[in-house]
């Protein structure tokens, strides 16, 4: 090998070495990116606090048109929450109430703000349920700073059924990403859905955040928060 061979294999080894370096920063700085810390403007609720719930005595019923047929809505409270996407996912139609609830997101609030929280819990949705885990090691070096129990990931950790009031609340939502701050609003509700074909489907949100394991309507194990959305605000803009 002469010298012009030797300083082009030097060289070609250096572009390489570039290239990698260019590489890795930008995936950190993806990587950091990807993790929403917005706040949010005009909301007035504190960032990841504690859902507020107001709830209805005699709400009054009505009816909004949806795909296959119509859906009669009582509203049960007047619900806000603010927290963090973990997982969003679009019901297909075979599904039980997927006209009612086209889209299922996981958010949660509390100690869900934290970037270490949101990497050492993994988050899974089946169906329309959602499923978290986490291993020993997560739980000694990460979790453990900010729970003293599982309890207190499970009051944190909400599967919601999505009602939108309109399509521009369809829009907001259809925008949600894993890792966005979200904050929606809207109400807690029961549903009759009056299908075209004659099907009719019925199903109540749970109104506590202590739910014991029981099945309640289409509503899996009876936990997850129904809402109908009428407003929808995060990094993608204020839908309602």
């Amino acid at each position: 090998m002469n010298w012009l061979d030797s300083n082009t294999e030097y060289s070609k080894i250096d572009i390489k070495v570039k290239i990698l370096f260019v590489v890795v920063v930008l995936f950190f700085i993806l990587r950091n990116i990807g993790f929403d810390n917005t706040v949010l403007q005009n909301v007035e609720m504190e960032p990841f606090s504690e859902p507020v719930q107001v709830n209805i005595k005699d709400g009054k019923p009505f009816k909004q048109k949806v795909k296959g047929g119509v859906a009669e809505l009582t509203p049960l409270a007047e619900y806000k929450i603010y927290g963090r996407v973990y997982a969003k996912h679009f019901r297909p139609s075979k599904l039980p109430a997927a006209a009612v609830y086209p889209y299922d997101i996981t958010i949660c609030f509390g100690e869900f703000k934290h970037k270490e929280v949101y990497k050492a819990i993994k988050v899974k949705m089946a169906s329309t349920v959602s499923y978290y885990s986490f291993s020993g090691t997560d739980w000694r070096d990460h979790l453990s700073k900010y729970f003293k129990s599982k309890g207190e990931i499970n009051h944190a950790f909400t599967n919601n059924h999505i009602c939108p009031a309109n399509k521009d609340v369809r829009r907001g939502i259809r925008k949600l990403k894993k890792k966005d701050i979200v904050y929606l609003e809207g109400y807690l509700v029961k549903y009759k859905f009056y299908g075209d074909d004659g099907r009719i489907e019925r199903g109540v949100s749970s109104t506590v955040r202590n739910d014991k394991e029981t099945f309640s309507g289409n509503n899996g194990s009876g936990s997850c928060e129904q809402i109908y959305v009428t407003r929808v605000v995060s990094r993608h803009g204020d839908f309602e």
